[in-house]
Order: structure tokens, then sequence, then C-alpha cells
């Protein structure tokens, strides 16, 4: 299992860039799930999936047609261990799938601090993957999305955001031991945040997400596993000389089918050259 949610963005993160800037970043991030949950009935058992990554994203700035534009590359390596009523399911440990992300901001006002940017990502199955396992790192499959996000000034300290995304998936011809296929459709999701800037060093941020869709299918015979989900995330940043700290920390508020995410903590390094 390598679960897909929305295509996650940062605070501030719609602010279109300056061009020729090189841009690097690590990043740490541990999930907890808990119950199982479908067709929004809690299931019976305690299972416990603790999921971990380490992730790098190298981008650099440009500009297309007279507007900011910016290119990335994101990798790394994970794991996850299944635990309680799952103790007995083998763990996963390895590479992640890399993305690759070219967006454009056909719409960038510095003075007013107004921002309209579109994005396209493409996800390579570089990951982890075999069949035998019930969980992997990585997903053997493409997939691709489309997100379009808008930020603006509501004050001189307090900025809004919102984003909306679609994400389509390739076709996982390898899965279960059995060698099924498994289809799943288009996963949609609108994520909208609050940040206040104290100051030009340090800054809040909360963020709610909700995704809809993502049914499965194998070999053809529908699952009846449609995302319906509702989570949170509070941000912390502090830009230091040596580049920018970011602490994390969210969690489900409401799931349909699948394990919940009782926590979510994340550190991230960035550095702008």
């Amino acid at each position: 299992m390598s679960p897909a949610h929305a295509v996650d963005l940062q605070p501030a993160e719609v602010r279109a860039p300056l061009p020729g800037l090189t841009s690097a970043q690590l990043f740490y991030q541990e999930s907890e799930r808990g119950d199982a949950f479908r067709q929004g009935h809690r299931q019976a058992g305690a299972p416990r999936l603790v999921t971990s990554m380490l992730t790098t994203r190298v981008g650099h700035s440009f500009q297309i047609d007279g507007h900011p534009a910016a290119f990335s590359v994101q990798a790394g390596s994970g794991s996850v261990r299944p635990g309680g009523s799952l103790s007995a399911v083998p763990d996963d440990s390895g590479v992640t799938d890399t993305t690759l992300l070219l967006a454009v901001w056909p719409y960038a006002n510095h003075q007013t601090e107004t921002y309209f940017g579109v994005g396209a990502y493409l996800g390579l199955p570089t990951g982890s993957y075999d069949n035998r396992r019930s969980f992997n790192v990585g997903a053997n499959r493409y997939n691709g999305a489309l997100q379009a996000g808008f930020d603006t000034a509501l004050g001189r300290r307090l900025h809004w955001m919102i984003a909306v995304d679609n994400v389509w998936f390739g076709q996982n011809s390898d899965f279960g031991p059995r060698h099924a296929e498994l289809e799943q459709q288009n996963l949609r999701t609108v994520q909208s945040s609050l940040r206040y800037e104290f100051d030009s060093v340090w800054m809040l941020a909360a963020g709610y997400f909700n995704t809809e869709g993502g049914e499965t299918s194998v070999n053809g015979v529908r699952r009846n596993d449609v995302t319906r989900l509702q989570r949170y995330q509070l941000t912390s940043i502090a830009a230091l000389p040596f580049g920018r700290l970011t602490l994390q920390y969210g969690a489900d508020l409401k799931t349909a089918n699948g394990f919940i995410e009782d926590r979510r903590w994340g550190l991230r390094y960035s550095r702008v050259f």
C-alpha cells in the first residue's frame, strides 16, 4: 500500500519565486495510523502503521514568456512498519517514488502579494515495491496531477491560500501475489490555509484538506473504497540566516475508508542559493 492523497503545498509556496534561484530541501516526516474504517464504520482489531520518509527536493526558478516558473525533482527513502493486530505483516523499506514538478505563475503581483499559479506533477515508479507485501514504499505505477493555487494578503501580516488538485493514476499490473491489475479513479483535493507572519523571521499557519475520490478496482472488480478524507495541519516556520526551518504537526479529522491517521509530524530544512 502506498496511499496518495493531496499534493500538499507548504505555507507561502504559491508565492512566485524570483528567477535564477536554486533551492534545496531536506524533509523528514513520520506518520502513525490506527483504526481501520470501511464505509465510515470502524473495523475490528487494533492495527497500527508507522510510516517514515526522508525526502530531498532540488529546484530552480526561471521565466516562461515573461512569467515566473520553477522546476523541481523530489526523491528519497522511507519505511512502512505495521504493528498491533498487523504485527505479523512484513515491513518494507527502501527508496520512494520520484516526483517531477513544473510550475508557472500566470499572475504574480509582488506589491499586492497576490499570486495565481498552476503546477503539473509527474510521479515515476522508482520506489521499493514487492507484490508479495501488503504495504510498500513505492506504488509501482505512474501518476500525474494538475494543481491550481491562489495566495493573497488579507492584511499586513495575515495571508490566505487556497488550492485544488486532481490526481490521475496509471495501472499497477503486478498487484498482489497473483499479479492482478490495480486501477484507481481520479483523486480530488481542496486545501486552504491561513498564515500569520509575525515578522521577517517567524510565521505560523493552519491548513485544512478535503480529499475525495480514488476508488480502486482489481481486475475490473470495484472495491468500494472511495476516499472521503478531512485532515488538518499546523505549521511553524523560522527563516534563519543559515536557511528556513519548518516544523509541522497534523492528523485526520475524519475518514470513510482506510486507516485513520492519528498523528503526523515533520521537520523540513530548506535553503535558497
